[in-house]
This record gives structure tokens, C-alpha cells and sequence, in this order.
């Protein structure tokens, strides 16, 4: 399951730090609660996972994925089963297959969140997370950009949109590592 709630800070609301952009057109693995980054090194900005490289990488602000790239809203947002999708030549963007759209939460935004997207290890209160593969947190190394700081160890918890059986929303504990967000790019400890 992917699971991402915000506890505390500006969000919903309308001081909420957030970007609403189309996913890269060969990206996969996106969901609710992910580290995206913006990569704008083509014509027209998308959000790609974040992966080691952007924990190193002092311009790669992360934002946390409201929802997974395969979610039915993302899809009708962006073009997925729409007009380019079905191989429409766009004047701009040539003939592209489709993609969704989703909006992702700064790092830069004071917020405290729980997440199940986090890698598989020990973490104490007050620890400094960064990004790592397939866009989880995980613990921050001398000279990784930091995200988050752990609030609460990770604990078991009841969520009502996890799935128990497959393709039914009937609720069930989920196991969420807790956190504010925190924006130190490059952070070297001594």
C-alpha cells in the first residue's frame, strides 16, 4: 500500500507549498507519498522519482506525491486514454503516448507527516532522512540533502483506505515512520 498523511502544517489550504505537474513520459513507480523531483531538462518541466542522485544533488527540491501516477484522477489530469494518448500528433510535443499529472508537497513547506514510503531499517527520533531508491526516505548520509526528520519510530497504524483484499478499500493497519519536513541541501556533519 502507499500511504501518506499530513498531521500538521498548511495543508489543505491555500499557503500549502505545492507543484501540479505531468509525470516524465517513461516513468513508472509513483505513488502516494513518493519523492518526486522536478527535472527540467526538457522543453516543458516533469516530476520524476527521486533516487540517490537527488540526495546529492543540491537543486533537486524534493515534493512528496499526493498520488500514485496510476490513479484514475492523474490519469484524466494529465492524457493517459485521452487525445495524444491514442497517438495524436500535438503540434508542440510530437506524437507522445500518454502521461498523468499529479501535485506533490515541498519539502521546503513546514509539515509533519506519516508515510509507509520509507526504506527497510532502524530509525531513532530526531534522525535526518534524505531520498534513496524507488523514491522512499531513508537515512541521511554527510554531504545528502536533507528532507525530513523522524518524529516518531515507525508504528503500526489503522488506515481505512488500505487494501485488505485486493481490489476492495476495507481498511488495515499500515506501518508509518513519522516526520517533518526539512530543507538543508548538501548537509555535511561533522
Amino acid at each position: 500500500m502507499a500511504f501518506f498523511n499530513v498531521l500538521k502544517g498548511d495543508y489543505p489550504g491555500l499557503r500549502q507549498i505545492d507543484k501540479t505537474l505531468d509525470v516524465g513520459s517513461a516513468e513508472t513507480g509513483i505513488v502516494r507519498g513518493s519523492a518526486l523531483y522536478i527535472d527540467g531538462s526538457g522543453s516543458v518541466p516533469v516530476f520524476r522519482l527521486a533516487g540517490d542522485t537527488q540526495a546529492t544533488d543540491p537543486t533537486a527540491t524534493i515534493y512528496f506525491s499526493l498520488m500514485a501516477q496510476t490513479d484514475l484522477v492523474a490519469g484524466m489530469a494529465g492524457t493517459a486514454g485521452q487525445g495524444a494518448a491514442a497517438g495524436v500528433t500535438d503540434p508542440v510535443l510530437g506524437t507522445v503516448s500518454g502521461v498523468a499529472k499529479v501535485t506533490g508537497l515541498s519539502c521546503g513547506m513546514p509539515l509533519e507527516f506519516e508515510t509507509d514510503q520509507y526504506a527497510d531499517t532502524d530509525y531513532d527520533v530526531m534522525a535526518l532522512l534524505t531520498v534513496g531508491a524507488s523514491g522512499k526516505l531513508t537515512p541521511h548520509s554527510t554531504g545528502d540533502n536533507v528532507v525530513a526528520q523522524v518524529t516518531k519510530a515507525p508504528a503500526t497504524r489503522w488506515a481505512n483506505n488500505a487494501e485488505a483484499v485486493a481490489g476492495y478499500r476495507t481498511g488495515a493497519n499500515v506501518t508509518v515512520l513519522t516526520a517533518r519536513t526539512v530543507w538543508v541541501p548538501t548537509l555535511t556533519v561533522s
